[in-house]
């Protein structure tokens, strides 16, 4: 037995395996906080239940965070340094279960089913693999765009397909399987856009009739129908097959018809039904490529009440054309080889725009038409006779001409008084004009009010300066004229003298802008090369530098690119 004088034995010092083990013993002898268990049991429980809503599960978790926050008991001075680790713990154990969550899955149908119409419909239809939840969405997708892209087929598999007709074969056979296979499972109801983009024929004519039908009943406001896609898959266009024949009988039935807009490339229309009120609420229609008569067209626009644009290219049957509807504000006929006339009736028309060879033109009542555009592409045929035939254009304020070749300035003349209200004018010049650039500053005359002027030029090879005999009119000022625009400038002599000219005679012009880039007009385009252009558009910039540019007044922006 010690006595009480003995001295006590020596304590080891604590290491910091016992500091460990003591804080470890206090964790275990502490009780969780009551307002901790109801999270950790909710997490058991949900881990259990699987197919409880996700919405439920996160409202759930933030009133528990919620409540450790606004519930917790106070705590003394010793213990609180336990207190705010075990509450760091649970607070982490929520962010993280937070974190976990599935935030995009949780959001209404109507944006997931926004978001895959974003999507092409191959990406589209895969994520029906990512959980029960995307299982069926993309079956309401309203947006269908068929193409090589959006299925998957690239060109590259089909770029030979002419050589090897079998090849091809198996390449359409492959398309309208996958077509197939993807209105099959679609719900079809009320679809934006259905567009169909592949070279297929009349071989094909019932599934291009199916999918027709399924564009009809699915209420579709936008279809596209285009067989002949050139930008894609020209090497296909070589099949000795028929066009296929469009059929309209599914939109005889009017009834959820929403059919707003409707293109057509590369097939026929032979016949229209008595009644086509599917075509009720259209307003734009385009027929390119399309074998049609001229009474089917006709047919066809008189059931449409809300057409407003009208588009007809390369409709080579097309003879007589006659175009009667009152809602009508742009008309636009392009490369139309075989007409011969056209007979307008459509009173409320702004926008009118012919590109072709000349022809007839009846046109009674033009009082509303702002915009008028013509190209020529025929020798020895002035877009100046076409606006003759028009009736007055008191509302014109844009024109918009090609020329194919020179107009002499006794023929400007004789239409200067059809130009009084014009802001704007663009002309294209395919050919020089040399001393003939005269009849442009006649025509410039009678439009008092131009404040746009634009000249798109077309020469090919660089020309040095010489010596041109020209005539201004006299006493001639532009007032209103702010801007000139150049393009395709290449230093022509005579398009230098025109910008002298407009310099002077232009008080109030605030920018001149060249473009030497090379622009040509459809139908005239050649194969240049990059070394030659390179060259011209040096020389150009030359010239434009060293001549005009010291002519140009300090308060005019000036530019060359």
């Amino acid at each position: 037995m010690d006595s009480p004088s003995s001295p006590a034995a020596a304590t080891p010092p604590a290491t910091g395996d016992d500091c460990f083990t003591m804080k470890k013993w206090q964790f275990k002898l502490r009780k969780p906080s009551p307002a901790i268990r109801p999270a950790r049991r909710w997490r058991v429980v949900q881990s259990t239940e699987p197919q409880r809503c996700m919405r439920d599960r996160d409202a759930a978790i933030m009133s528990a965070a919620h409540r450790l926050h606004a519930h917790e008991p106070p705590r003394d001075t010793a213990s609180r340094c336990t207190g705010s680790l075990n509450k760091t713990m649970c607070t982490q154990d929520v962010e993280q279960t937070v974190q976990s969550c599935d935030w995009i899955s949780i959001l209404p149908d109507d944006i997931l089913v926004k978001i895959l119409s974003l999507l092409t419909v191959s990406d589209a239809a895969m994520t029906d693999s990512l959980s029960t939840r995307w299982r069926h969405l993309w079956k309401n997708v309203d947006c269908l765009i068929l193409d090589l892209y959006t299925l998957r087929m690239p060109e590259s598999e089909i770029c030979y397909c002419h050589q090897k007709p079998c090849l091809r074969k198996a390449q359409v056979k492959k398309f309208v399987r996958k077509t197939n296979g993807f209105l099959r499972n679609h719900h079809g109801n009320r679809i934006k856009e259905f567009t169909v983009r592949f070279p297929l024929t009349s071989v094909n004519a019932s599934d291009l009739d199916h999918w027709i039908g399924f564009a009809a009943s699915a209420s579709t406001e936008k279809l596209c129908l285009d067989l002949y896609d050139m930008n894609r898959s020209s090497c296909l266009d070589i099949s000795p097959n028929e066009p296929y024949n469009f059929i309209l009988s599914p939109f005889s039935d009017g009834r959820g018809c929403r059919l707003s807009e409707l293109t057509l490339s590369n097939c026929t229309v032979r016949t229209t039904p008595a009644n086509l009120s599917g075509f009720a609420c259209l307003h734009f229609l385009e027929l390119s490529r399309v074998e049609i008569a001229d009474a089917t067209v006709s047919n066809i626009i008189s059931n449409c009440c809300a057409l407003k644009s009208l588009i007809l290219a390369f409709c080579d049957q097309l003879i007589h054309l006659t175009v009667t509807c009152s809602q009508l504000l742009n008309l636009d006929v392009d490369f139309c080889d075989g007409l011969i006339s056209v007979c307008i009736h459509a009173d409320n028309l702004e926008a009118f725009m012919y590109k072709g060879h000349k022809i007839n033109i009846e046109y009674k009542y033009a009082t509303f038409l702002d915009t008028l555009r013509v190209h020529f592409i025929m020798k020895n045929q002035c877009p100046l006779d076409f606006i003759s035939a028009l009736p007055k254009l008191p509302k014109l304020e844009t024109l918009i001409l090609q020329f194919s070749g020179p107009v002499q300035v006794s023929r400007a003349l004789r239409h200067t008084f059809r130009f009084a209200n014009l802001k704007m004018i663009v002309f294209f010049l395919v050919k020089s004009w040399k001393e003939c650039i005269c009849s442009l500053a006649y025509l410039l005359k009678a439009a008092p009010s131009l404040e746009y002027f634009g000249v798109h030029g077309f020469s090919k090879l660089k020309e040095q300066p010489s010596e041109l005999n020209m005539t201004w009119p006299e006493d001639l000022t532009f007032v209103r004229l702010h801007i000139i625009v150049v393009k395709g400038f290449s230093g022509e002599p005579e398009l230098m003298e025109l910008l002298y000219f407009l310099l002077r005679r232009a008080p109030a012009l605030k920018s001149l802008q060249l473009e030497t880039r090379a622009y040509e007009p459809f139908l005239f385009r050649k194969e240049k090369h990059k070394s030659e252009d390179e060259e011209r558009c040096r020389y150009a910039t030359e010239m434009a530098s060293t001549h005009l540019a010291p002519k140009v007044p300090s308060t005019v922006a000036f530019s060359i690119t």
